[in-house]
């Protein structure tokens, strides 16, 4: 039986608390979890909420809370991070636009699951949806995909805020970048990060 922190619920042996830098952030983030990637133990949602205590992770598949949340989100202040036909990019979003936000939602699960996520529930299509037109190449090596440009979550949350506050997001990469130098799977395994 494998003894885990009771702080970052990682292994004691993976343990990342001496890693976790606080950020504050002006922004609520809220990230809409798929019931498989909040089991998967490389998931990186719950490195988010380490490092922004703030965050507020619900699963897709309570109900209770997605209604809540669909019933509490303002729309006119609220930015869906997620690619659609009518997604405009986030990097031209003029300094007006960006002064209305007060919150962000990300959702965290493969593309397709999104995807689910999204034509499961309307409201989310009634968000002013954004896109990434100029992201940065991803480091997350630990799992593999198909897209050339997919960052994980926690990447994806970075870049946002980088963005929209204009602040210094690499706390969150070092903690990313920390809990895959103790991921123990054989270099087969890792995917080649990108140039």
């Amino acid at each position: 039986m494998r003894e885990f922190c009771p702080h970052c619920h990682y292994p004691k042996k993976t343990c990342l608390c001496e890693h976790i830098r606080i950020i504050q952030t002006a922004l609520q983030v809220i990230i809409i979890q798929h019931p498989k990637e909040a089991t998967h133990a490389k998931n990186t949602a719950k490195l988010v909420a380490l490092s922004i205590p703030s965050t507020r992770i619900i699963h897709a598949n309570d109900s209770q809370a997605m209604h809540a949340l669909a019933t509490s989100c303002d729309a006119a202040s609220t930015l869906l991070v997620y690619p659609s036909e009518t997604s405009q990019s986030i990097e031209a979003l003029s300094k007006v636009d960006r002064k209305d936000i007060s919150t962000i939602v990300l959702i965290d699960g493969s593309w397709k699951q999104a995807f689910g996520i999204v034509k499961q529930n309307p409201w989310l299509q009634a968000l002013r949806a954004v896109h990434f037109s100029n992201a940065p190449y991803s480091d997350y090596v630990i799992r593999h995909t198909s897209l050339a440009h997919a960052l994980s979550t926690l990447e994806a949350t970075a870049y946002s805020l980088s963005l929209l506050e204009q602040k210094d997001l690499s706390a969150l990469h070092a903690l990313q970048h920390a809990m895959q130098s103790k991921w123990q799977a054989p270099k087969a395994h890792l995917r080649e990060p990108q140039k």
